[in-house]
């Protein structure tokens, strides 16, 4: 068991939780956020609740605490599972829950913790959601409360109430998510739905409210990083089918007809059909061609046997390019056993997977695939920041040490690259609210 020798960085960052009680940690991947939290607990000692994705509380917080001795006196429960209420019981110095057994732990006595920790608290972003209503009105029973993430605004301003509303309940963004609305947007009404536009200025002072609880620390302004290289591939793809969905909103494919019932179920289907395939009202895949994967299997092929790490968007895309490139490729992603998973990622880090297919909600925290591999490639891009930057993260972290390429097939002319634009427009607005914290830390 190693001694935690903190970086100067890290040092900052656990005083920054220790001098407020309502603090968030806006830490990209690899900078050791959980040891930093660890070690602000273990000052203070005091009992801690804390909020993570599923794989992140049994992979990432109780191996943190395994791997330093200055952490090993702390006891850790996780929450989950059948026997949840017998580890509840053990009265753990920090208890770990995932946000779907939020509701649950609610019902108990909330006073055996002093500081609550939401890792990951873009889970937390929507207002609306079970998991943040059921959380708001227990907020007054923690004295602190902490959130961690590297990307707090994947799309958007919108993305910072709720977060926020965790740590100040209201204070600086208002109680309201109505409010901050009226104060910050202007109203653009659509058919069936409204768009928020941000009114001038209304970033820089968003970001000024929240700059003295929020603290911003880069990788590349603390860690020495390879460099990362981002590969368009751009392929052309039949348009007869595409076009008919785009402009009809219904195909005729040999198995029968393929509708979309408004603007949201057709560019889900446009995007299918960019990738090769197309689900029909049976969830049965139609196929539409496999250019996508002949643009795979060319760059798998120029790897020479380095391993490719490869994000899929929907079942049928695995099923497809397994039926095609081999049936044994494995696939991290839903229904796989956490054994399973774990099994799958430790082959890969010992360099004995060349193709790894994987969901990027499956993998996108609290996996680290560094090891591997040092080339990604995007076989459907998703509109979700989050996922798509967390995914990348996987390889390009702390720990690696080659230049990594991020490989994106783009079917030509279709809504790839719309999905691709957005992603580069929603990274723009998230990096000058990063850089505007940074800065403000930079300049205290």
């Amino acid at each position: 068991m190693k001694t935690w020798h903190p970086h100067e960085y890290q040092i900052r960052a656990a005083q920054h939780l220790l001098d407020h009680r309502g603090a968030g940690l806006f830490l990209d991947p690899g900078l050791g956020k959980t040891s930093v939290v660890l070690a602000a607990l273990t000052k203070l000692g005091v009992r801690a609740l804390i909020v993570a994705p599923l794989r992140v509380c049994y992979s990432v917080w109780p191996r943190e605490i395994e791997k330093w001795a200055d952490f090993s006196h702390l006891s850790i429960a996780v929450l989950h599972g059948p026997k949840k209420e017998l580890a509840l019981a053990r009265n753990a110095d920090i208890d770990v829950i995932n946000p779907e057994g939020l509701k649950w732990l609610l019902k108990q006595n909330l006073s055996r913790y002093d500081v609550l920790v939401i890792d990951e608290s873009t889970k937390f972003k929507h207002t609306d959601t079970q998991r943040f209503k059921a959380l708001k009105p227990a907020l007054a029973s923690f004295k602190r409360r902490w959130i961690l993430t590297g990307t707090p605004a994947p799309n958007g301003l919108m993305d910072l109430f709720g977060q926020v509303y965790l740590l100040d309940q209201g204070l600086r963004l208002g109680r309201y998510i109505t409010h901050f609305r009226r104060a910050f947007f202007r109203e653009v009404k659509k058919t069936t739905y409204s768009d928020w536009l941000p009114l001038p200025g209304a970033d820089e002072d968003i970001f000024s409210r929240i700059s003295d609880i929020c603290l911003r620390m880069s990788a590349a302004d603390y860690l020495t990083l390879p460099e990362c290289i981002y590969n368009d591939i751009r392929i052309d793809i039949p348009r007869t089918e595409y076009e008919a969905m785009r402009e009809e909103y219904i195909v005729e494919l040999e198995r029968g007809e393929i509708t979309a019932a408004n603007a949201a179920a057709k560019l889900v289907k446009l995007r299918q059909m960019a990738n090769g395939a197309v689900y029909d009202s049976a969830r049965q895949a139609q196929h539409i061609h496999t250019v996508k994967i002949d643009a795979l299997a060319d760059l798998i092929e120029e790897q020479s046997g380095q391993p490719l790490l490869v994000a899929v968007a929907f079942q049928h895309d695995v099923d497809r390019i397994r039926a095609q490139l081999g049936k044994d490729i494995p696939y991290l992603g839903g229904g796989l056993s956490a054994q399973r998973s774990d099994a799958v990622v430790n082959e890969w880090n010992r360099g004995r997977i060349p193709v790894l297919l994987a969901h990027p909600a499956s993998v996108g925290h609290g996996v680290n695939l560094q090891a591997g591999g040092r080339a990604v490639v995007w076989f459907g891009l998703d509109w979700n920041l989050e996922l798509y930057e967390q995914f990348n993260r996987r390889v390009y972290r702390q720990g690696q040490t080659h230049g990594v390429v991020i490989h994106h097939l783009i079917a030509a002319n279709t809504v790839d690259e719309q999905i691709l634009r957005a992603l580069q427009q929603k990274d723009a607005l998230q990096t000058k609210m990063l850089d505007f914290l940074k800065e403000t830390l930079d300049g205290s």
